[in-house]
């Protein structure tokens, strides 16, 4: 699968992605139930997620971002964070450092579950890990696999399953792990959506072939040019995995 330049795509990824999602309010009753003073956030990009956290729930933040363009960004918009070049399998903090760690669709980046929760385990006080991922269930029945034949078959090699993340939680030391799903209002599949498609606002878009997503998106504008707007609408679902570590 080709790598994606994060960098390169830094301002056209922001541009075109939204702030917070479905699962927003259960980070946030996370967060309090922690008493989370010092958070930790892997793989926030440019800080949409961020932003969304600190609006509801002030604490400080250190966002951790691998891509030094995600990060320029972010700062150049303001986001209130400390802001970390790094990665996920070797956090630069210290043991016992934060109350409480998030990820917002990152897992599925880094790949190596265990490395990254016993990282997370290692960094945590007495607090909770929470990351929000994709189900299988979900990438199967998106609407845009009509449009794009090797959707669907790229998120499902990229993204774990939720059991799998539940297990890594459990083998990594967290106790009390859950999974929740969580289910946005339904919106129109009209040409709003077909911009942002255009644009490729989630990186799964970066990895379809050239020829197959010019091809799929010519045909979503042709329907939506018939129709307005699809018949069917879309529906974000989003799952989140928590687990809660104790003891230092």
């Amino acid at each position: 699968m080709p790598e994606i330049d994060y960098d390169k795509i830094a301002e056209c990824y922001d541009r075109h992605r939204g702030v917070g999602g479905p699962y927003q309010a259960r980070l946030v009753e996370l967060a309090l139930a922690s008493d989370a003073r010092r958070v930790l956030e892997i793989g926030p990009g440019t800080g949409n997620n961020t932003a969304a956290l600190l609006a509801a729930y002030p604490c400080e933040v250190i966002a951790l971002e691998l891509s030094q363009g995600m990060i320029a960004k972010a700062r150049a918009k303001g986001v209130s964070a400390r802001w970390i070049h790094g990665s996920g399998l070797a956090i630069p903090l210290a043991s016992n450092s934060v109350d409480f760690v998030l990820g917002v669709y990152v897992l599925h980046h880094i790949g190596n579950l265990d490395g990254v929760l016993r990282e997370c385990a290692r960094v945590l006080g007495p607090g909770m890990a929470v990351f929000v991922t994709a189900s299988m269930e979900y990438i199967e029945r998106h609407p845009m696999n009509r449009y794009f034949p090797s959707f669907g078959e790229i998120d499902k090699a990229r993204f774990q399953p939720v059991e799998e993340i539940q297990a890594a939680f459990e083998r990594t030391g967290f106790h009390s792990v859950r999974a929740e799903r969580f289910l946005d209002t339904p919106r129109p599949i009209d040409k709003a959506f077909a911009d942002k498609v255009a644009n490729k606002f989630v990186s799964t878009y970066e990895l379809i072939p050239p020829e197959e997503f010019a091809t799929g998106l010519a045909r979503l504008y042709a329907d939506l040019e018939a129709r307005g707007c699809l018949e069917e609408q879309l529906v974000w679902e989003s799952v989140a995995v928590w687990g809660r570590k104790n003891s230092v």
